[in-house]
């Protein structure tokens, strides 16, 4: 019997960083700005923000994958 192994799945946002490399971020938002999904599907998201029309010329920006952790107080 083949077993598949479960791909784990994380709290994502799909953003660009603005003014560069600034540390600010702006995240896309869906209707959410921040998912829970696979690596699988914040790619395939993350291929539907580069895509889009408005993010060309100009405007073109680099979308990137940003993970949602914890910070300990």
């Amino acid at each position: 019997m083949i077993v598949k192994k479960k791909a784990k799945a994380f709290m994502y946002g799909v953003g660009f960083y603005w003014e560069g490399d600034s540390g600010h971020v702006g995240l896309y938002a869906s209707g959410s700005e921040v998912f829970y999904g696979t690596m699988e599907e914040a790619k395939s998201f993350q291929a539907y923000c580069q895509s889009r029309p408005d993010n060309r010329g100009k405007y073109k920006r680099q979308y990137k994958i940003f993970q949602l952790v914890e910070v300990p107080e």
